[in-house]
């Protein structure tokens, strides 16, 4: 019977364990997505010398456009979408602070005239920027999560004058790399 309930209260706190495991685990997999997505068409736009549009679509869809010549023209060709899975959707987790980069993110899609649902066009330029319609680079803060679960919170920061793509992950008291 000892045998019986330790086995028991054993199974008991795997079980707790595995949960919060798997939560980590698809928050994770939203982040890789978002990463190479991202990363992706920001190579693009170098590799081919294009501007690559960016619609942040809310709740979980990222969108990527390429910028057809003439330039300004404005025909664009799909060249990806991306969508975040399971339970997974652009979410600034209450209680989280503002990642380390500091790109004062209150909101799920952080960016410079993004509200609750971003209008703003951003792009990769084929000269290794993330730049807003106007042209000007532009710095932001992508978070994600999953609505009531702390653990899950996730954020991807772009600054805009290199493109560079940072990921970010809250271990419960501090955003982490």
């Amino acid at each position: 019977m000892v045998v019986v309930g330790i086995v028991g209260v054993l199974s008991a706190v795997g079980l707790a364990g595995f949960g919060m495991f798997v939560a980590s685990a698809k928050a994770d997999a939203a982040l890789v997505s978002t990463l190479s997505s991202l990363r992706v068409a920001r190579d693009r736009a170098i590799a081919e010398r294009r501007n690559f549009e960016v619609h942040f679509i809310p709740p979980n869809r990222i969108q990527i456009l390429r910028e057809e010549l003439p330039a300004g023209s404005g025909v664009t060709t799909a060249a990806g979408d991306t969508y975040l899975e399971d339970g997974q959707k652009f979410l600034k987790v209450p209680g989280v602070s503002d990642t380390p980069d500091a790109f004062a993110g209150t909101a799920p899609i952080a960016f410079p005239g993004c509200g609750a649902t971003c209008a703003t066009v951003m792009s990769f330029t084929s000269e290794g920027t993330f730049v807003d319609s106007t042209g000007d680079p532009i710095n932001g803060t992508l978070f994600i999560g999953t609505p009531g679960k702390t653990t899950s919170a996730r954020a991807v920061t772009i600054l805009g004058t290199t493109a560079l793509v940072h990921p970010w992950r809250w271990d419960g008291v501090k955003w982490v790399d």
